[in-house]
This record gives structure tokens, C-alpha cells and sequence, in this order.
């Protein structure tokens, strides 16, 4: 039996990431993932271009330094994709066959922080071995859901439902 394959290209990846924006269900191909990162990465270049140059214009009017630095833009984009990252994460996932609770690997980096700044201000030689300790934890946790994002699925049907790429 042979299936044909669906390809998809940035703009129908940008589409589902706004049509799927909420949805945690389901699965999300590696190219549907891999287009609409592209497309995050070109519009963050673009925020902040534009961010330099309206803090550049305010800098001029106000001869205000901390106008020159603030990110609005770029962080208008962020906060206004974030659930949709992760919705789009937890579906590509799913699609190799890992529950989106994996994404929960990303939160060792509160302890890792928290460690590191503890040490910063005791330099208590136990608190920079923890500190080392959750460093490695978060690297390789971040290591290990990038290594899963790059693979294809395994399978043609999971739990989560048929490949995307299909029909």
C-alpha cells in the first residue's frame, strides 16, 4: 500500500499555526513545525528592526536611552505566540509519539536559575554543584525535546491520530 504524501510550505504552516492555535490534540508535522519556526525567526528579525528604528526615532525626540532598548514589538510578538508554540509543540510531539507534557522539561530552567543566583550571592561551593547539577538536567533536557522535534514520525497512526502528511 503505498500513501501519498502531503508537502506543506511556509504559509500553510503560518495558517495552521493560527488555525491550531489553541488546539493540544491532534498531530503536527515536522515541516508544518519547522516552516512556521522559520517564520516566527523572519518576523522576530523584522520586530526588531522595527524596534530599533521607532526606539532610534524616540531616542532623537527625547533623548531618552531607555526608549532606545525596550523590545515592544518583539515582545508583542512573543507573548502574542506563545500558547501557540506550545499547542504547536505538544501536536509535533505527539506526532513522534510523545505526549506535549514533555514540554514540561522546559521549566527545569526555574531551579537552574534560581541555583545559579543563590550562588552569585553565597558562593557556597554545595549550592554551585546543585547549581551545575540542574544546569546539566535543563541541557539535556532542552537536548533531548530538539532531538525529538528533528525526528520523523514513527508511525503512520499513533494514539493521536494518523500522520498529518497523509490522505
Amino acid at each position: 500500500m503505498t500513501n501519498s504524501v502531503k508537502n506543506i510550505d511556509m504559509i500553510g504552516s503560518v495558517k495552521l499555526f493560527f488555525i491550531n492555535y489553541l488546539n493540544f490534540s491532534g498531530r503536527a508535522s515536522r515541516g508544518e513545525f519547522w516552516w512556521a519556526y522559520l517564520a516566527y525567526v523572519i518576523a522576530s528579525f523584522a520586530c526588531s528592526i522595527f524596534d530599533i528604528f521607532i526606539g532610534g526615532i524616540f531616542y532623537a525626540l527625547f533623548d531618552n536611552e531607555v526608549l532606545l532598548n525596550t523590545g515592544f514589538f518583539i515582545n508583542i510578538l512573543m507573548v502574542a505566540t506563545s500558547l501557540g508554540w506550545i499547542s504547536l509543540t505538544s501536536r509535533r510531539l505527539q506526532d513522534k509519539g510523545y505526549s506535549g507534557w514533555w514540554q514540561m522539561l522546559y521549566l527545569t530552567i526555574i531551579p537552574t536559575i534560581i541555583f545559579w543566583v543563590i550562588f552569585v550571592m553565597y558562593e557556597n561551593p554545595i549550592i554551585l554543584s546543585i547549581a551545575s547539577l540542574f544546569t546539566l538536567v535543563t541541557l539535556a533536557s532542552f537536548i533531548l525535546i530538539l532531538v525529538w522535534l528533528i525526528l520523523p514520525p514513527t508511525e503512520d497512526e499513533n494514539q493521536w491520530g494518523r500522520n498529518p502528511l497523509l490522505d
